[in-house]
């Protein structure tokens, strides 16, 4: 049963951890979730229409209905009335205007509508009828003439502040409505926390950005302490599935993957389980090479070895060694193939080099030039896998590279665990926690780097950047780097680079660096 009081609930709308909530998963509705941290029903109610334009665009006095409803919610600014007669009608919401029923009833209070009238208000504001609302405006001021609670002047003054405020807003009903929507979403996400996210996963290529919606969600999980992690040889399913208290990505949510490739390629795992009469856990990565890879599509075997698929403790094999032997065996010719497939059963070769060096000898028998020179090719390639011309082991940045592009995100190593992350002063976590301040320090990944050309100004044209960036905490994409700065450091400023970065956390959460160092 549903427990509207319950404080973890509540405890997620003022952090503003409410990615997945009904109304309030973007941007916009985490940020104002937290600035109003909502502690009931009605303030929840007040929160989901309080961010519909009609409040974020009614600037009066330099500040918009929504910003001046949170503020005076946490007693940051008196509540104030256009008149005194108006406190019956606003004083739930501050003094603010924030439902179209607050519109009619200050219609009817002031300048006498009936109830149809105060709805031809509603609808000539909602549909933005020029023609109909100078006609409900002048009998407006008439109306409040009449009744005589404001002169005239004042009646064009509030006429102009309904007009304003109500444009695109909610009936109370409906913003209640999303409200018990919006809060029972949250309290599966606070109660059921790996059921909610597994959910929400699985949902995610149906979102028109997929990876990054995965993206948000994995990060999102780490400030819940849930892994998400990569499928393995030795486990793995066809989508997104609970192991344990850990979340793991489906073959079939792997970049390439995602179609009939995905459905074979676990097929084709099946069915040399089968023949070998063993568990893919037990496979070594002999087994993978003789007889999986030959039975999965090339870009599928790539995606999969590069984000650590057929790395396991059987296997032990590095991604990169794994895509470097890939790419030897694909060389073979379907003889030589068929070959190591029928001898591999009998010779148990623990290497892809020793089954080569076997091999070259077969192709001097019978003589003749062309299979001396194959066995030389074969011979050649045994000697690649001994000398490699590039080390094979598994740099964290190029992992991470690897899971962007595979993945959507990173997952399977802390983004800075192999920088020293002594100078830093502040976390992500810090900054979405709402720190400020100069002298700001934060170690961290960068994930994501958008530059955009400066329109106007003393630097118009070059190029500023917005950066995302993580660290062992959470995430933060509100990263911000002027030209100047970016001029001086843009040969460091690079996805997958682990960095230093200094400067100063402004009120409105942005991060301005001017300093930026490599770690």
């Amino acid at each position: 049963m549903i427990d509207y009081k319950d404080e973890k609930t509540w405890s997620l709308f003022k952090d503003g951890r409410t990615k997945g909530v009904f109304q309030l998963e973007s941007n916009l509705g985490r940020s104002w979730s937290k600035k109003l941290a909502p502690e009931n029903l009605e303030e929840l109610a007040a929160l989901i229409a309080i961010i519909r334009p009609g409040c974020l665009k009614a600037i009066i006095d330099g500040k918009s209905m929504t910003q001046r409803f949170v503020d005076r919610k946490n007693k940051l600014e008196d509540v104030t009335y256009l008149h005194d007669s108006l406190e019956e009608v606003l004083k739930p919401t501050y003094g603010v205007l924030v439902y179209q029923e607050q519109s009619m009833r200050i219609a009817q209070k002031l300048a006498g509508f009936d109830l149809k009238k105060a709805d031809d208000l509603r609808k000539a504001i909602g549909k933005k009828k020029a023609d109909l609302m100078a006609k409900i405006k002048e009998d407006f001021i008439v109306g409040c003439k009449e009744v005589g609670l404001v002169d005239s002047e004042l009646a064009t003054e509030i006429f102009g502040w309904i007009e304003k405020s109500s444009r695109y807003s909610f009936n109370k009903s409906h913003a209640v409505a999303y409200a018990v929507d919006s809060f029972w979403s949250a309290w599966y996400k606070a109660n059921h926390v790996n059921e909610f996210f597994l959910a929400y996963l699985s949902y995610a290529n149906e979102k028109q950005d997929p990876h990054q919606e995965i993206y948000e969600l994995v990060n999102e999980a780490k400030l819940f302490d849930i892994e998400v992690k990569v499928p393995k040889l030795n486990n793995f399913s066809e989508k997104f599935e609970m192991f344990g208290t850990d979340i793991q990505f489906g073959i079939r949510d792997i970049k390439g993957l995602t179609g009939v490739t995905g459905t074979k390629v676990m097929e084709a795992i099946t069915e040399v389980s089968n023949e070998l009469g063993k568990d893919p856990a037990e496979f070594s990565w002999m087994d993978v090479l003789i007889y999986v890879a030959p039975n999965i599509n090339s870009t599928a075997f790539k995606s999969l070895a590069s984000i650590g698929f057929f790395s396991t403790k059987a296997t032990n094999v590095s991604r990169n060694k794994a895509l470097y032997e890939y790419l030897i065996i694909r060389e073979l010719t379907k003889a030589e193939m068929n070959w190591l497939i029928d001898n591999y059963p009998k010779r148990k070769w623990d290497s892809l080099h020793e089954c080569l060096l076997e091999l070259a000898p077969t192709k001097k028998e019978g003589g003749g030039t062309s299979r001396q020179q194959r066995s030389q090719v074969v011979l050649n390639e045994a000697e690649m896998l001994h000398n490699p011309p590039y080390d094979l082991c598994d740099d964290p940045a190029w992992i991470i590279e690897q899971e962007n592009k595979f993945l959507g995100c990173p997952v399977s190593l802390a983004r800075v665990e192999s920088s020293d992350t002594s100078s830093a002063n502040t976390s992500c976590l810090d900054v979405l926690n709402g720190k400020t301040g100069k002298d700001i320090c934060i170690a961290a990944n960068v994930n994501r780097v958008n530059n955009h050309k400066v329109k106007k100004g003393k630097t118009k044209g070059k190029l500023m950047s917005f950066l995302t960036i993580e660290d062992s905490t959470c995430s933060i994409d509100n990263v911000v780097i002027f030209p100047e700065a970016r001029e001086k450091y843009q040969y460091v400023i690079y996805e997958g680079n682990n960095l230093l970065l200094c400067g100063e956390i402004q009120k409105n959460n942005s991060f301005i660096v001017d300093k930026v160092h490599e770690i």
